[in-house]
């Protein structure tokens, strides 16, 4: 922030007027304005006097010490931990503490440093005064960080709070710390959020998260097989390739996902291989499949997730785009001569129209 910037903002926000300050300083008016508009500077007599007026310190004023580079933070970050290894903790923590005052904008200090520090104090034994007292003054970085206009940094510092906060029986606090972070992104809330479900007796609420999360994990691991599997299979990592579409059919499986998602990497392996017969044979079970509704509250491990409306239709919406898809990716150029494919096709264009 440049000079012009900080001296407006500091005066404004100690509900100063440009004469107040004039008045202060012994100097004029239009003086202080031209300092705003960056036209000119304070004399360097007046720094001292103008820093404990707008109640800051020089290097602030000249912007001199606002943020440190991500380099500079690693490198610093790096001798505190180095310093902690190999000596007193207080000593490393007071050292720390001395360059986020040094630096007191720069959030990306203050959320490495707490992160560094709370580490660090789980691992040394200390008084239990001691600690306290600096479990305090991390808490307080994270208060700060939290406020900050770093987005990600500042939901980082909130979901920290918020930990405390459930640790510290402060449900409401955390409940509070929770709904400032959204809904997707970094940090995931979901698992915080459970937890504190869970501590206040709300079990099966925290169960469906949990759920809901594994079932997303499972599927975003399903569907990142089924893009890897053409890759290998070109360079020529047939046997790896194989493992993999073996391993997803399994698991889809073993936790009772949807039976059409079984086969998804199996075909993709087929198509990949340019295998004639064991792809028609796959796309005709998956067809088949994607005209049976999943029901995921019969999954034990998904017992708390709701069925959705209409789900008996799944397949009957879910069937004309994959037909589509069938019928026009170049991907399935190699099958489209095949007597058995077009039939096949045929079949289900025909359920697609006579649906009853």
């Amino acid at each position: 922030m440049a000079m012009a910037e900080v001296l407006r903002d500091k005066r404004k926000a100690l509900g100063l007027t440009q004469e107040q300050v004039a008045n202060y300083l012994g100097i004029t008016t239009p003086a202080v304005n031209k300092w705003e508009k960056g036209l000119s500077c304070p004399d360097l007599t007046l720094l001292p006097i103008l820093a404990r007026l707008l109640k800051t310190d020089p290097n602030t004023l000249f912007g001199f010490q606002e943020n440190l580079t991500d380099r500079e933070i690693t490198l610093f970050l790096n001798d505190v931990a180095q310093y902690m290894k190999n000596g007193n903790y207080l000593q490393t923590f007071s050292m720390a503490m001395e360059k986020v005052r040094e630096y007191p904008q720069c959030a990306g200090l203050q959320h490495s440093v707490a992160m560094v520090l709370e580490g660090g104090l789980i691992m040394t034994e200390l008084p239990d005064e001691d600690k306290e007292r600096c479990r305090a003054q991390i808490a307080k970085l994270y208060e700060r960080v939290a406020q900050c206009d770093d987005l990600m940094l500042a939901n980082s510092a909130r979901y920290m709070l918020a930990s405390k906060s459930i640790q510290q029986r402060n449900y409401d606090k955390a409940q509070e710390l929770l709904d400032q972070i959204p809904k997707k992104g970094i940090p995931d809330k979901r698992t915080l959020q459970a937890e504190l479900l869970a501590k206040q007796g709300k079990t099966a609420e925290a169960e469906a998260i949990l759920e809901r999360m594994a079932l997303n994990s499972l599927q975003e691991t399903l569907m990142t097989v089924v893009k890897l599997i053409p890759l290998l299979t070109a360079d020529g990592k047939s046997e790896q390739a194989e493992q993999l579409a073996g391993a997803s059919r399994t698991e889809c499986e073993a936790f009772g996902l949807w039976q059409y998602s079984a086969y998804l990497a199996q075909m993709q392996l087929a198509v990949s291989s340019r295998d004639i017969k064991e792809s028609i044979r796959l796309i005709a079970a998956m067809l088949r499949a994607a005209e049976t509704p999943w029901d995921i509250s019969a999954c034990p491990l998904f017992c708390h997730q709701l069925r959705k409306e209409n789900a008996e239709n799944m397949g009957q919406d879910f069937l004309p785009p994959l037909l589509s898809e069938l019928e026009s990716n170049p991907e399935y150029a190699f099958l489209r001569e095949e007597p058995e494919f077009q039939k096949l096709l045929a079949e289900y264009r025909e359920k697609i129209r006579s649906p009853h």
